[in-house]
Order: C-alpha cells, then structure tokens, then sequence
C-alpha cells in the first residue's frame, strides 16, 4: 500500500475517535452499573476495540506511528456521566448515538477523501463502519425499552 500523509493523518484521527468511543463505553457500563454485566455496552464497547487494533495495526504498516489519544469523543465521555449520574439512561444512551452518528460521519467523510489509499477504504466499507450503523440501531432500541 502506498500511503500518502493524508491517509497517515485520516487513519490516526479515526483511531483518536476509536479509541475515545472505548473510553466512552467503558464509562457507560461503569455508570449504568446495577451489579449485573452489560453484555449488550460490552460487545459494542468490545467492537470499538477491534476498530482501535485495526487502525493501530494500519498506521504500522503505513510506517506511522499510531495515534495513543483520545479524540472527539472525549466530550462524550464528560457529557455521559454527567447525563447518567443526573438523568439516566435514556438521556445516556442518547449522547452514545450522538457519538457511533460522529464516528460514521468521520468514516464517511474518509470515504470521500480523494487521497485515502483504495486500500484502506475498502478496510473501512468492509471492517471498520459496518458496526457503527448497528450500534446506533441497538442503542435506540435500548432507548425505547429503557422509556
């Protein structure tokens, strides 16, 4: 793959943003905690996980050095346990959609990037965004059992 600096750029924004998305989720289960595992939180927290290894493995092998930060999301994560602690779940799972609906916007607009590798687009039609759109699906139902 031949890499260009923006493709080196886009790959460390969105693991900044993955790796934010697990900070946020590790909060979620923390503050929805009613002593029982949230295996749902979990396997979407878990999903992040798998995109921040991919991205990390891909700035690697483009010779960069991965991002180690949090990104964007990390406001999520102050507005979650605020909302959480204050208002509940609904309003808490409502910032984590706002949060998967910024993740496939950012991976959107990488799709639209001229000077992202062929490559590692097809990384992210095929392994890195088809979970977000899930997520988002999931945690409106969520919602709605939760109201």
């Amino acid at each position: 793959m031949i890499a260009t600096d923006p493709t080196i750029d886009i790959c460390n924004e969105l693991l900044r943003g993955e790796v934010s998305a697990v900070e946020t989720y590790t909060q979620a289960i923390e503050a929805f905690d009613d002593n029982r595992v949230d295996l749902e939180l979990e396997r979407i927290r878990g999903n992040h996980q798998q995109n921040v290894y991919e991205l990390q493995k891909l700035a690697a092998e483009l010779g960069a050095e991965p991002s180690t930060g949090s990104g964007v999301w990390g406001g999520f994560v102050q507005a979650l346990e605020g909302a959480a602690t204050l208002f509940g779940e609904s309003p808490a799972l409502r910032i984590l959609q706002a949060g998967e609906s910024h993740g496939i916007s950012q991976y959107e607009n990488a799709l639209a990037n001229e000077d992202v590798t062929p490559e590692f687009k097809t990384l992210i039609r095929k392994t890195l965004l088809p979970h977000l759109s899930t997520h988002l699906i999931e945690l409106q139902q969520r919602r709605d059992r939760v109201n």
